[in-house]
């Protein structure tokens, strides 16, 4: 009887555990789901709004997105460049310049949906904090090792304790607040940042 009791126990820890799991991973996986493309950025229009489903509240609650309606707030996620993975061996460009909207930011989160910790203690660039160049324009460097001007720090250089080993080391969040009518008109095809994948060790 003892004998029986502890595997129905076990069952029901292990049943748990990759329910736990199966759900975290669904969460996780949500924005990069996201329906409309726009180049290597997706987005989606439901994010915030009542018409979201459980799935995508659960996602946002997750990322962190504290998601308005679309009107408020549009986020573009990215998380491979030409059908690449971003990985932690390798340098982006970011180029871009300014955009319709109150203000934006681009961030970069670990597979696990948290900043990235680094020594530089940077986590994004906004339309504020930005070095541009003399016509208005900018460049953002995104990469492990450390990097003149812009550069968004992915962490240590090398493998971190915190690196996936799965379809991708992190991504990078766009947010616009208050965006302009392209961005809830035609999201497919509004202006967003150029991301280039450079050196690759």
């Amino acid at each position: 009887m003892l004998k029986l009791g502890i595997k129905l126990l076990s069952a029901a820890v292990l049943t748990v555990l990759l329910s736990v799991v199966l759900l975290g991973r669904n969460i996780s996986q949500g924005l990069g789901d996201m329906s409309i493309q726009n180049g290597d950025w997706s987005t989606s229009l439901a994010t915030g709004s009542k018409d979201a489903g459980a799935m995508l509240k659960a996602t946002v609650a997750l990322g962190g997105l504290l998601a308005s309606s679309a009107e408020n707030s549009i986020y573009y996620r990215l998380r491979s460049v030409g059908g690449e993975p971003l990985r932690l061996n390798c340098s982006y460009r970011i180029e871009g310049n300014d955009y319709e909207a109150n203000w934006w930011s681009i961030t970069a989160y670990g597979w696990d949906n948290y900043l990235i910790p680094n020594a530089e203690k940077r986590y994004s660039f906004n339309n504020e904090n930005l070095v541009r160049n003399i016509d208005g324009s900018w460049v953002i460097t995104v990469a492990a090792t450390k990097q003149a001007g812009n550069w968004l720090p992915v962490g240590p250089a090398g493998a971190p304790a915190w690196r996936n080993m799965g379809d991708y080391d992190y991504d990078l969040l766009l947010r616009l607040y208050t965006p302009g009518d392209a961005y809830l008109t035609t999201p497919q095809s509004a202006a967003l940042p150029t991301v280039i994948r450079e050196a690759c060790q």
